[in-house]
């Protein structure tokens, strides 16, 4: 399947079940195995859950907007967000290790980082961050196949 999908709703987390099934509609179109479904779904929620949260400030007024790129062998999701931005690069360059429960922020960034193939951030002119996710999708064997690995 290529092509785009975007949707856009409003900053509150009641809306992450909206995402999450929309995610997997169209992970289930590239033919993508469980694993990587599982991968995608959660940074993207992960990525929506910041937007909401640390970009909007739970403003319900203010939106998070997703776009889903289906390319051959590829998704990009970009999430973007109408807040204020924070300091991406020294969260990127100083990743927390998600065991040390002291530590409260950075674990979204670590999940995202380690089930993705790319992760990117943007400050957006104005207001907002676009944090951008690519995957690369290794194709599903043939029914009744197996991989070979």
């Amino acid at each position: 399947m290529a092509g785009t999908v975007v949707i856009e709703f409003p900053s509150d987390y009641k809306f992450l079940n909206v995402v999450d099934l929309v995610c997997g509609e169209v992970v289930e179109g590239l033919c993508c195995c469980r694993e990587e479904a599982n991968e995608i779904a959660i940074s993207v929620i992960e990525a929506c859950t910041n937007a909401i949260e640390h970009g909007n400030r739970d403003c319900p007024e203010e939106n998070v907007r997703i776009v889903f790129r289906c390319e051959p062998g590829r998704l990009v999701v970009e999430v973007e967000d109408h807040g204020k931005g924070f300091d991406f690069k020294s969260y990127l360059e100083h990743i927390p290790d998600p065991s040390d429960l002291q530590h409260l922020r950075g674990r979204g960034i670590y999940i995202m980082k380690n089930m993705m193939d790319a992760l990117r951030f943007e400050t957006k002119p104005g207001n907002g961050i676009k944090v951008t996710l690519e995957k690369n999708l290794r194709e599903q064997p043939p029914e009744g196949g197996s991989a070979e690995a």
